[in-house]
């Protein structure tokens, strides 16, 4: 196990709070309503969301439509709508998306955004409002808007490391990049170089694109395995299932190799011979329900920090089957968050501690 997953493991960890699984009523072809059961003071709560054309946005929404209706059952919100935009993660799109929830005038503005700078005029517009803003997967410039992220940096360590852990810290190692050129991908790479530093024993055989995509990264390995030696590990950024699969349809033996947590990734992971150590590890869907409550303590006066970083998703071996039991087959794996696990994690942030927080537990399906 990689130093920093016993970093991420150590403490004792947090009970969750069963979500109520209530479908909410549909708006529109782009717009989800929640009901008003809620007292009257409690804020109303509208998601912006740029893009939904991925099983990661899809998830994100359901993960914040179920959490967002039991924290109405509770009385923490008066009301919630989720506004899928209708282009193509266009920030021309949400934009006038966010000017069009703006006239509606709600309490808390989530923004799943389109782009780190064009919104944020809109941004300051909301502000102006008094809406209390808080962007969740992306950063953003803005002076006002809170932020709520994953760290790039922690998801290519703790990814590497296991993979090579896994191959004994030597052997043959490939690498997929991401989307290079973008600045996610420089930080996530620069990150895998500097755990590679420290494992002189590992030789890089290849480098591939693979886009951080499944679908994309098993064309590239497929394009160059037959002219590699044999791999004994392969680092990537949420693309492992394609890359088994390239490996698998070779007639070759699976490597150690970082899964996306998708339901059927995790599936096909149990019942192929994958080398062991493998784990699987992305940017949390849930984003969306830690930004709800960080929204929450901003209104109730906590000294939130600009920007709150929370843990990826992490799954190890030993875990796996109880996720595939919480996982659907076109989701991806989201941490079950609860108002109580995000203040801790609040708390973390301010104090600089958030390595030593303690994970969520692994969720159960109600």
């Amino acid at each position: 196990m990689s130093r920093t997953i016993r970093t991420l493991l150590a403490t004792v960890a947090a009970t969750a709070m069963a979500a109520s699984l209530v479908a909410c009523t549909a708006a529109d072809d782009n717009d989800t309503n929640g009901g008003n059961a809620a007292s009257a003071d409690a804020p109303s709560v509208v998601l912006s969301n740029a893009y939904i054309g991925n099983s990661w946005r899809q998830s994100m929404v359901n993960t914040f439509e179920t959490s967002a209706k039991q924290a109405q059952e509770d009385g923490l919100i008066s009301s919630f709508k989720v506004s899928n935009a209708p282009g193509e993660n266009s920030a021309t799109d949400q934009i006038a998306q966010i000017k069009s929830i703006l006239l509606e005038s709600p309490d808390i503005l989530l923004i799943n955004p389109a782009s780190p700078t064009a919104l944020s005029p809109v941004i300051a517009q909301a502000c102006a409002q008094d809406i209390t803003v808080v962007v969740f997967d992306s950063g953003v410039e803005s002076d006002c808007a809170y932020v709520v992220t994953n760290s790039f940096p922690e998801w290519a360590k703790v990814a590497t490391e296991n993979v090579v852990d896994a191959m004994g810290g030597e052997g043959n190692l490939l690498i997929s990049r991401g989307v290079v050129g973008s600045d996610p991908e420089a930080q996530f790479f620069a990150a895998q170089e500097d755990v590679l530093a420290d494992f002189p024993d590992i030789n890089v055989v290849g480098e591939v694109k693979g886009f951080c995509s499944s679908a994309e990264a098993q064309k590239a390995v497929v394009g160059v395995l037959s002219s590699l030696p044999e791999i004994d590990g392969v680092a990537g950024c949420g693309d492992g299932f394609g890359i088994a699969q390239a490996f698998q349809s070779a007639g070759r033996d699976i490597p150690a190799v970082a899964f996306e947590p998708s339901g059927r990734a995790l599936r096909f992971w149990a019942e192929n011979d994958v080398a062991a150590g493998s784990i699987a590890i992305m940017s949390d869907p849930g984003q969306s329900v830690a930004a709800l409550f960080v929204a929450l303590a901003i209104r109730d006066g906590v000294d939130v920090p600009q920007t709150t970083v929370f843990p990826s998703v992490l799954i190890l071996e030993e875990d796996r089957d109880t996720w595939i039991d919480a996982v659907g087959d076109d989701e991806i794996a989201s941490w079950p968050w609860t108002k109580d696990l995000v203040d801790t994690y609040i708390q973390a942030n301010i104090d600089d501690t958030v390595e030593d927080a303690p994970l969520p537990p692994v969720p159960t399906k109600g």
